[in-house]
């Protein structure tokens, strides 16, 4: 605690008086309480420090054969298609073949969470696929449909899973829950999937495919044979449509630079000289 003695004069004018901003008795000079302050205040407005560092994962090659990740679209609900064209994905071949701008911004989702139980559940970590003209071709068209295995590249083979839920396993493997969904950029809304195989399921778990993670390998692998292939919920459904509520999309604009070379500070334009 600071203490400052100061005789007051009386003039009949108002006086300014320092008081300092501290009001307990910690043994402490003024700038200490002041820098005590600002850490106090720090804490208070910044969220605490949460530790990022991941570890990455690939499938695993060696255990697994290569397999086919394969998203089925439909746009009205009852005839679905392995294809982003026109009745299933909504994209025009046009748009597809010439990687138009709104096909470039679009992207898969892959969420994975440690239950399927959506009251109870935690999302481990989220892989985005952008480069979604990258899969198989029907003919010169791209479709979406994802080889799988260790000669092969995208973005779907390398998961990067938190090293925090890593160290809070008991085990050398864990089980999960994969969930996909697509962005469309063209109409600035969601298209979820579920999994094909567990069709006949009325629980949560129909959207999910079951996962396991080798954490001494650091690889993962469906738990499952064959290939894997989500089919889109209809956009009529309820489920769809809340999500698709919670969906803001906006157009994110070039910026567009004046031409000319010299500044006219009369108006703010530029000319050419």
């Amino acid at each position: 605690m600071s203490i400052i003695k100061e005789t007051i004069r009386l003039t009949g004018l108002d006086k300014m008086l320092q008081i300092d901003i501290g009001g307990t008795n910690r043994l402490l000079g003024l700038q200490q309480e002041i820098d005590n302050l600002t850490e106090e205040t720090k804490d208070d407005l910044i969220n605490p420090v949460v530790d990022n560092e991941v570890r990455r994962f690939q499938y695993d090659s060696t255990f697994g054969n290569a397999f086919n990740l394969m998203f089925y679209f439909s746009a009205n609900g009852s005839v679905y298609g392995n294809s982003f064209a026109d009745a299933y994905g909504r994209f025009s071949v046009v748009e597809i073949n010439s990687q138009n701008i709104k096909v470039q911004n679009s992207f898969f989702i892959l969420d994975f969470y440690d239950t399927y139980d959506d009251n109870i559940q935690t999302k481990i970590l989220t892989i985005y696929q952008t480069q979604i003209l990258d899969g198989e071709k029907s003919g010169s068209t791209p479709i979406p449909k994802y080889r799988i295995y260790s000669d092969t590249v995208n973005q779907f083979y390398s998961w990067y899973v938190p090293k925090s839920y890593i160290d809070a396993q008991t085990g050398s493997t864990v089980t999960g829950y994969t969930k996909f969904s697509f962005y469309n950029a063209k109409y600035g809304d969601m298209t979820l999937f579920y999994n094909k195989a567990n069709d006949g399921l009325t629980t949560p778990e129909k959207m999910y495919f079951k996962t396991r993670l080798n954490l001494d390998t650091m690889t993962w692998i469906f738990e499952f044979s064959g290939d894997a292939r989500a089919y889109q919920v209809p956009f009529t459904s309820a489920y769809s449509q809340r999500v698709n509520n919670g969906v803001q999309s906006f157009d994110n604009e070039q910026q567009v630079y004046p031409t000319g070379n010299t500044f006219q500070q009369t108006d703010g334009t530029y000319t050419t000289v």
